[in-house]
């Protein structure tokens, strides 16, 4: 093979024929070129020598650059113990270092300087150095520059056949995260470090939600703390950016309440006393408005964006169930305000109908800012949003979210007489501007305690539109075409964090020996290369062969493959929350370990009170005859029908009670 790349090589006499070649090299990855090299280490040498001195020859010494796909000689370099090293490209080193992110050098100058150092670096044999230098490099650059994409496409796509590991690229981050060399650079080259964090490097596979980028917590944190010190406008706008950001990065891999209440003492709080004292210093604080006689109270929902999500889909149901109430109607009016996240992803058009449909408004102040990208400024759309929530007269501010810097500086620069949390699964959110908080995961309880914290409990049925939407029977069948015909279908829908668990894992192995001819189906994103060295350790040698029978298919549509898997086993410790009761509404048997073994009662065969009770039970379950599995869905549905029935009912009335109990206090 070495052999025939040479004479590929020896075929380059034009520019374009050796872009040719260095797009067939990604045919391979750098592990397979070690193991070519492995056969012939003289004859690996000369084809490195030969690509460089034709990159020199036909690229540097005509004065033209390599952009980022010449980078991926890397692969014929990096395996090598060492190159004769070549004086001619030295200048070329020293030049890009000397101009690189210089006052007088423009961004597209700086990007193909950058890309000149590390070829050379490349090209001299030094390819670690090189790729630190790169990733370090392009973090500074301006992630809206119009020849980034490319560099951006390149960076997700080869760096995993290059073999640049996440140990590596976290010891190259952490360099530039370096609170005294941080702190010196603009505040542009700061947000563009972030930024490639983000919204590049973040989505390399095999970086994506790894948790290992919960190292770089310590850093991120300190940077936020030297924000803190700085007074000016500037500092602050990226002070709220980076508490949004470090929420982002973090809330992806926690998996505890422990974790979420660190992030709520270490970042929340202290970001809430500098957001409080600014409000404060600036007027910012809400005053009462005399209110017309027939006028409605209106409810204002802080939203981060709005688009098709879990959140969502119960947030929708609430209001639909709620708008139902006459008494609630006479009253009260629903506004929602999106701080419209970009960086988590635009407005969704179909959503933003479903409100419209329900008569709900939604306000958007903050799009302006938006025009500006990944550097738009989460200080002034905070600051929107509090005039503008001031300026509605809105008397119950719901904020579902637990750490955002916009919507913590809303809540801190008290925006509404009455500020009310709504949980979706952090128990622990606990700032000082908080006047309330409501969970719809309660059972039936009008009050319920989390880790130490009361909150009002409501209740909420999940649309039908959600649970069982309309599904051709053809379109589920050319979805199930992709599984083997007989195979049973084991799985689980949502983020793969969930089911990143070693008991778990374990406990799925163990039940598929029992049944040989089943499948699972791992639905939705996470970081797959995780999951993969735990089933390793647990599997050993048999670990090939089983990962025939298990998929990562990505993120699908529940709609869909609700129906295709058979048997839900319910991850833990962390549970799958709506997506599993979307799925149980199709229908269809789960299995779950409860919570609280104290509230299962004997016959309740779906609930599990131990693991090895969730083993016998699964064994149970996938031994049913169809008609027996039947028979029990049929008792869960109507159950479940019963059970809906109360919950949107007290629902409704919990809202009300604590609305007219909040009333008392302005």
């Amino acid at each position: 093979m070495i052999a025939q790349l040479i004479e590929q090589v020896k075929k380059c006499e034009k520019k374009s024929q050796l872009e040719e070649f260095i797009s067939s090299l990604k045919q391979f990855d750098v592990f397979q070129i070690q193991q070519f090299y492995k056969q012939d280490s003289q004859l690996a040498l000369v084809l490195a020598t030969l690509v460089r001195e034709k990159i020199i020859e036909i690229v540097l010494s005509n004065g033209d650059v390599g952009e980022s796909d010449y980078l991926y000689v890397y692969i014929l370099f990096a395996p090598l113990n060492s190159i004769p090293q070549e004086p001619r490209l030295e200048p070329y080193i020293q030049t890009a270092r000397t101009y690189f992110l210089a006052n007088t050098t423009g961004e597209y100058e700086n990007l193909m300087l950058l890309e000149l150092e590390v070829l050379c670096l490349i090209l001299q044999g030094r390819s670690q150095e090189a790729m630190k230098c790169y990733i370090q490099g392009i973090s500074h650059i301006e992630i809206h520059l119009c020849s980034i994409g490319k560099a951006s496409e390149f960076i997700r796509s080869s760096f995993p056949k290059m073999g640049i590991s996440m140990e590596f690229f976290l010891e190259s981050i952490q360099e530039i995260l370096d609170k005294k060399s941080y702190m010196q650079l603009p505040f542009l080259r700061r947000r563009s470090i972030l930024n490639w964090q983000l919204h590049c490097f973040w989505n390399v596979p095999n970086f994506f939600n790894h948790r290992k980028w919960l190292e770089l917590y310590p850093l991120w944190r300190d940077l936020f703390y030297a924000h803190m010190q700085d007074s000016s406008i500037e500092s602050l706008d990226h002070f709220v950016y980076m508490q949004f950001f470090i929420y982002h990065m973090c809330g992806n891999s926690f998996e505890s309440q422990e974790q979420w209440r660190e992030f709520c003492e270490e970042i929340d709080k202290p970001a809430c006393e500098i957001y409080r004292d600014f409000a404060s210093k600036n007027g910012l604080a809400y005053v009462p408005k005399k209110a017309k006689q027939a006028e409605k109270k209106i409810i204002g929902i802080l939203r981060d964006r709005l688009v098709e999500n879990s959140p969502y889909k119960v947030e929708y149901s609430f209001l639909k169930q709620i708008l139902s109430s006459q008494e609630f109607c006479k009253d009260y009016e629903i506004k929602i305000y999106t701080m419209n996240l970009l960086e988590k992803s635009e407005n969704s058009p179909l959503v933003l109908k479903s409100y419209e449909d329900l008569g709900i408004e939604v306000v958007d102040v903050v799009s302006q800012y938006n025009q500006k990208g990944f550097y738009n400024s989460h200080l002034q759309k905070a600051l929107a949003l509090n005039a503008k929530i001031k300026e509605d007269n809105v008397s119950y501010l719901i904020s579902p979210n637990n750490g955002y810097g916009i919507s913590d500086f809303v809540l801190s620069a008290c925006s509404a007489p009455s500020q009310i949390f709504w949980s979706h699964g952090n128990f622990v959110y606990d700032i000082p501007s908080i006047d309330e908080r409501i969970t719809h995961i309660c059972g039936n309880e009008g009050r319920v305690r989390r880790e130490g914290f009361e909150f009002i409990g409501i209740p909420t049925v999940m649309d039908s539109i959600f649970y069982n939407p309309s599904i051709s029977a053809e379109v589920v069948a050319s979805y199930r075409a992709k599984y083997p015909q007989d195979a049973l279908i084991l799985g689980s829908i949502g983020r793969l964090v969930k089911i990143n668990s070693q008991s778990y894992l374990q406990m799925v192995v163990k039940i598929m020996q029992k049944f040989p001819q089943s499948i699972y189906l791992a639905c939705g994103s996470g970081n797959i290369q995780e999951i993969e060295h735990k089933l390793k350790e647990i599997l050993g040698e048999e670990y090939s062969e089983f990962m025939r029978r298990f998929y990562f298919c990505g993120y699908v549509n529940s709609a869909i493959y609700g129906h295709i898997i058979d048997f839900w086993l319910d991850s833990f410790p962390m549970e799958q929350g709506e997506s599993r009761i979307e799925y149980v509404a199709k229908g269809k048997l789960s299995l779950v370990l409860a919570k609280n073994p104290s509230a299962v009662k004997k016959e309740w065969i779906t609930m599990a009170v131990s693991e090895e009770d969730y083993y016998q039970k699964a064994l149970h379950l996938l031994g049913l005859t169809q008609e027996q599995r039947d028979e029990i869905i049929a008792q869960n549905m109507a159950g479940l029908e019963r059970y809906n029935a109360k919950r949107e009912e007290l629902g409704i009335a919990h809202f009300l009670q604590m609305l007219k109990a909040q009333c008392k206090s302005f």
